[in-house]
């Protein structure tokens, strides 16, 4: 059975994300592992706009609360579906694909009466109104809503065990831990007792042994096994990441939008350009920070790729950060945390920000140089690529050259980029320098804004030299040749 995705058209044909985009971009912070399984492949360009529909029909709170219980739906069904892959006997499994096809026709039945205006949500609630209508899942549905409750009679929900049957006298029904209890009440001393919810798996001997003892309702579960066993797809399964990719992103914009920060639904450039005005690092939602300072982006042909230096603490890698997250939502057809924005749909988007884990004897450069070769490999041209202080762990001659041929390679091949550099020893070149801003007029106090620089002269200590005239060139004209102030 073919399911029609809610995130693609036609068959997912977008590029891979890596998961240490995620990582780097501190996006795993604010979405759980279905979304971010969902937004890994990108998706096409023409569906774009298809999802930032959806999104917007989310806005009904009908729709979202109709997708919170999809979401409960397909979260039942993915754990049975697991646990009959884990089923010890025939017994077992037969017992767990009798509930599995009871919550699937749940799932089914509630998809049916989605309804709106997104290409994706009309086909969905098309597709399983048809499948409801059919003469196979109604009879599923009425052999598992029949007889569901005869089940229960072979569910084992738990096994309690009493420890307190010792009786202080044997014509009384008062036992001695009630006494206890009643005791402790009466000192003010809380019952401190834990409730424990113990699962077990039966062992198959058990489970055959319940068989014997009702053979009826295990014939009946056999029988429907047989019947239908080719009828379940596990593909079904995929609708736990779609559904919570959709209420987990909009949960983040509902946060952004709480908090004052402006959400837009980007518009899609049909020239090689990104633009964007205001954007912000929304991880750093995750840490309850909402005061966040918004910076421009800007990609064009004529400048595709910058330098950007600073000092430390300045913004930088808080910027690179919103530069990527921009880039990753919108490449997934959501809204954006930004005032304006026109992007156009690049092919990927590549990070390589500093490891602290082992390397396995290699070493932090042997692995640098690795993971530079892969995103070499794997950018062609049409991607967004990050880098955050490559090549900081060499020496400084080594890492100013080794960061010059890898910025001139990514600046010819035409895809976007920022690489974030400390190497003041990068000669005057054809790549552009963005840097960190400070204010003149506050005690060159860090603003965390980003602004273009012609060249790579902007770090913090830099910037006191030129406020206080104490550059080179300054102290030149100051003083004249002669060394005599003028």
């Amino acid at each position: 059975m073919k399911f029609p995705s809610l995130l693609y058209s036609g068959a997912p044909s977008g590029s891979v994300l890596s998961q240490d985009a995620f990582n780097d971009l501190k996006l795993d912070l604010l979405l759980g592992e279905d979304a971010v399984k969902a937004m890994l492949r990108l998706c096409p360009a023409e569906d774009i706009p298809v999802r930032q529909q959806l999104f917007s029909e989310l806005d009904n709170a009908g729709l979202r609360t109709h997708f919170k219980l999809l979401a409960r739906d397909i979260a039942a069904v993915c754990k049975l579906s697991e646990a009959l892959d884990g089923a010890a006997c025939d017994n077992e499994r037969n017992y767990i694909f009798f509930n599995l096809m009871s919550a699937e026709m749940r799932f089914f039945r509630d998809a049916a009466k989605t309804t709106g205006k997104s290409g994706f949500l009309t086909r969905f609630g098309v597709f399983f109104k048809k499948e409801c209508e059919s003469e196979t899942c109604k009879k599923i549905d009425d052999i598992t809503s029949l007889n569901l409750p005869k089940t229960d009679k072979v569910r084992v929900n738990e096994l309690v065990i009493h420890g307190e049957k010792l009786r202080l006298r044997t014509n009384s029904e008062e036992t001695l831990v009630s006494r206890l209890r009643k005791c402790a009440s009466e000192l003010g001393i809380d019952d401190g007792r834990e409730s424990r919810n113990v699962s077990i798996k039966l062992k198959p001997r058990m489970i055959n042994g319940l068989a014997v003892l009702y053979p009826d309702i295990f014939k009946l579960l056999h029988d429907f096994y047989d019947e239908f066993r080719s009828f379940y797809d596990d593909s079904i399964t995929a609708y736990r990441s779609e559904l919570n990719f959709y209420l987990e992103v909009y949960d983040i914009i509902e946060k952004v939008k709480a908090a004052g920060m402006p959400v837009c639904i980007p518009a899609v450039s049909q020239t090689k350009r990104v633009w964007v005005k205001n954007a912000r690092d929304i991880s750093l939602l995750a840490k309850n920070v909402t005061d966040i300072v918004a910076n421009d982006i800007s990609f064009t042909e004529e400048e595709p790729f910058y330098y950007l230096t600073g000092a430390n603490g300045g913004g930088k890698t808080t910027y690179l950060r919103s530069v990527g997250i921009t880039l990753i939502m919108f490449l997934n057809g959501c809204p954006l945390v930004c005032d304006e924005a026109e992007i156009y749909p690049l092919r990927c988007v590549f990070t390589h920000f500093p490891r602290d884990e082992r390397f396995d004897g290699e070493g932090r450069f042997a692995d640098e140089e690795n993971r530079v070769s892969e995103i070499l490999a794997a950018e062609n041209g049409d991607s967004l690529v990050l880098l955050n202080e490559t090549y900081s762990t060499t020496s400084e001659e080594t890492a100013v050259e080794l960061t010059a041929k890898l910025a001139n390679t990514l600046y010819d091949s035409g895809s976007f980029g920022i690489y974030i550099t400390h190497q003041h020893g990068i000669a005057q070149t054809k790549i552009p320098f963005l840097s960190v801003i400070i204010d003149e007029n506050d005690a060159n106090r860090r603003t965390y804004r980003i602004a273009r620089r012609r060249g790579a002269s902007g770090s913090f200590a830099q910037d006191v030299l030129k406020k206080y005239a104490l550059t080179a060139e300054a102290l030149k004209e100051r003083f004249g040749k002669g060394g005599e102030a003028k």
